[in-house]
């Protein structure tokens, strides 16, 4: 610890940013008598970066004498708690300081070590990423040096600059308090903070958020199917999967051509492919996959990606932006209304379905939104498709 002049903060080194030692600086306190009388000393001020001078007031004490020995006694305790570390810029009990550059880096490796081992999936590790990417930039703006620094104040702050200034949807702001509160978690479990400032902080409801996709009419869906038929053939495959078997996007890109069984209509999606972490069992309507085969998709090695380069099978593996890629070029060319977004047509497949008298226990098993366990889905889906889907004749 540096231990500064006793009367004043000449001899104190200048501000490093980054060194914790300078934090923990002061000038020992002493007793400043005339018109008014006080107790002055310095102490460091992580958020203006410099020493900060600290008055006590002791002029309501009468009695010169006791008021000389009141000083004293101060004096004492105060010296005795800036010798350990105590500082009276600082209000609430924050353990060990930590450079919140040095917490972001320890996180980011986290971040990392959770993805390569398999813990987080590609779209979470790009996700956390981010979200640690735009904090950090915010912070360069509006400096914070200390992770307890990231207070409740603080993070409300930067909800607002994530939802006002930069315009977003509800649903992006409550994305990165929902992270904030994971990295918050995280911190404190290594000790880095002592409570989450994030608890508390209240979601937008959900009611009023504005869903911005919505079903797109049978009649419009009709049409792209036969607009891509004649332009984009090998993204109407991409569609009808998304339309009618209700695979998501970021799980179309790990589709592999071995992975249909054309004899029974049915495309198993393992694990570690799938959304929800369970293997499935998926039925591919014979109308998805005639045009499939017409594609001549099944020539294709089976270890191949379903959708690679240009959309075809090939063994490179493919952002899933690459379908929004697709899907703007027929919005673009059919003049779509912005809220039919290419997810739409999930939600358009399982309505239809719905309304088409599906059964809705076959809906719920295509849609996977059940629970079943893996042994479940293979000794009940593996030998045969759903009757009911694999007949089905649907707009797309």
């Amino acid at each position: 610890m540096l231990t500064p002049n006793k009367h004043s903060k000449s001899s104190v080194l200048p501000y490093k940013r980054g060194n914790t030692d300078y934090v923990k600086q002061f000038t020992l306190p002493v007793l400043r008598e005339g018109t008014e009388w006080y107790i002055e000393f310095y102490a460091f001020d992580p958020a203006l970066g410099k020493l900060r001078r600290k008055k006590i007031k002791i002029n309501r004490i009468k009695s010169l004498m006791k008021r000389r020995a009141y000083a004293r006694d101060v004096i004492g305790r105060l010296t005795t708690q800036l010798q350990r570390g105590w500082n009276p810029w600082i209000a609430q009990d924050i353990g060990d300081l930590h450079l919140f550059s040095d917490v972001c880096d320890s996180y980011d490796r986290y971040i990392e070590k959770m993805y390569s081992s398999g813990n987080y999936r590609k779209e979470t590790y790009v996700g956390y990423k981010s979200y640690l990417k735009n904090l950090r930039g915010y912070v360069e703006e509006h400096p914070i040096y200390y992770m307890y620094q990231l207070d409740r104040a603080y993070i409300v702050e930067f909800l607002d600059y994530i939802f006002i200034e930069r315009d977003n949807g509800g649903q992006t702001r409550n994305n990165y308090l929902s992270w904030l509160s994971n990295f918050c978690g995280w911190a404190v479990d290594k000790c880095y903070l002592t409570t989450r400032p994030t608890d508390g902080i209240p979601y937008i409801d959900k009611k009023h958020l504005r869903k911005k996709r919505q079903v797109i009419p049978t009649n419009v869906v009709k049409q792209i199917s036969t607009w891509l038929k004649d332009n984009d053939p090998y993204f109407l495959l991409a569609c009808q999967l998304l339309y009618n078997c209700f695979i998501r996007p970021v799980e179309m890109t790990r589709l592999r051509v071995g992975w249909f069984n054309i004899k029974a209509g049915t495309i198993t999606i393992p694990a570690d492919a799938a959304k929800n972490r369970e293997t499935m069992v998926v039925t591919v309507p014979k109308k998805v996959m005639a045009h499939a085969i017409e594609l001549g998709t099944f020539h294709a090695a089976s270890q191949d990606f379903l959708f690679s380069i240009d959309l075809k099978p090939g063994d490179h593996q493919v952002d899933p932006v690459i379908f929004r890629h697709h899907w703007a070029v027929v919005r673009r060319t059919l003049s779509l209304r912005p809220e039919w977004q290419f997810y739409s047509l999930k939600d358009t497949g399982i309505t239809e379905m719905l309304d088409r008298n599906i059964a809705s226990i076959a809906v719920r098993d295509q849609a996977r939104h059940s629970s079943l366990a893996i042994t479940e889905v293979y000794t009940r889906h593996l030998q045969r498709a759903n009757e009911q889907v694999l007949q089905w004749e649907g707009s797309l």
